[in-house]
């Protein structure tokens, strides 16, 4: 019996430890990209950031010049997603574009 007890107990335990690994932690955070101005550069940042695992969303805003994104940040923390922005071509948050990205892309966007 207290072997049956003490077995159920450690399972308990490692289920708990277990499934506190996997919760996930959803926010949101708007990343201000400065040349975000027509809806073609956001179709460019929509496909990047829809391709990264752990991102929930992507919500341009191109009177403001901002992206929302909703994300898990037990998968990505917000440098990431601005890493990916600038990847693509576009400063995003205080993160430069890479200059040969932003070559690529459409003459609108640059």
């Amino acid at each position: 019996m207290k072997t049956t007890l003490q077995a159920y107990g450690a399972a308990l335990i490692v289920a708990l430890v277990l499934s506190a690994c996997f919760r996930q932690d959803i926010r949101t955070v708007e990343v201000n990209v400065p040349r975000l101005s027509r809806p073609e550069c956001a179709r460019i940042i929509q496909d990047a950031l829809g391709s990264v695992d752990g991102v929930v969303s992507v919500v341009p805003d191109l009177e403001n010049h901002t992206v929302a994104v909703t994300y898990d940040s037990t998968k990505l923390a917000i440098k990431n997603i601005e890493f990916v922005i600038a990847g693509v071509g576009f400063d995003a948050g205080d993160t430069p574009a890479k200059p040969d990205a932003r070559e690529k892309l459409p003459p609108p966007c640059r």
